[in-house]
C-alpha cells in the first residue's frame, strides 16, 4: 500500500515538472515590442489576437512616469514586402509582450482589432492574496 502511494506520489511530481518546464520552454519565443513596435502593429492591422490586463501599472517612459498596461498576444508574421506568411492555409502567428501607455486613441484602436481581444482584470481576493506575498518576501 505505502509503495503503491509513493510510485502515484512520484508519478505526480514527474508531470509537475514535465509541465513547468513545457511552459517555461513555451515562454522562450515570446517576442517583448516596444511602444513603437506595439503602434506599429495596431497600425498595420497585424495583431491576431490580444488580451489588455488592467489595471495598469506606474512605470516609466523616457525618464517620465506613466501607466503602462501589459498588453499579451500574438501577431501576424509577415516577409519583407508586408505579406502575411502563412502555413497550410493558415496565417504563422508570433507571440508578444508589450507595456505600453494605452492612451484612450490606441486603445479604440485596439478595440477596433474584432472579437479577439480580451480585457483581463485581476480576482480582487487573488490580488490581496498577491499583495501580501509580495510583503513578506
Amino acid at each position: 500500500m505505502k509503495r503503491a502511494i509513493l510510485l502515484i506520489s512520484l508519478g505526480l511530481l514527474v508531470l509537475i515538472v514535465l509541465g513547468l518546464l513545457a511552459a517555461i520552454r513555451s515562454n522562450s519565443d515570446v517576442q517583448v515590442l516596444s511602444q513603437a513596435q506595439f503602434v506599429a502593429m495596431v497600425q498595420s492591422n497585424s495583431l491576431a489576437k490580444v488580451r489588455v490586463y488592467y489595471p495598469p501599472k506606474p512605470g516609466q517612459v523616457e525618464g517620465i512616469p506613466v501607466m503602462l498596461s501589459e498588453v499579451r498576444g500574438t501577431f501576424y508574421k509577415t516577409d519583407a514586402a508586408s505579406q502575411t506568411l502563412r502555413e497550410q492555409a493558415v496565417p504563422k502567428e508570433l507571440p508578444f509582450i508589450a507595456r505600453v501607455n494605452l492612451t484612450p486613441d490606441l486603445a479604440a484602436r485596439v478595440m477596433a482589432v474584432g472579437t479577439n481581444v480580451t480585457v483581463v482584470t485581476p480576482n480582487p481576493v487573488v490580488q490581496k492574496v498577491s499583495n501580501w506575498f509580495r510583503r513578506y518576501n
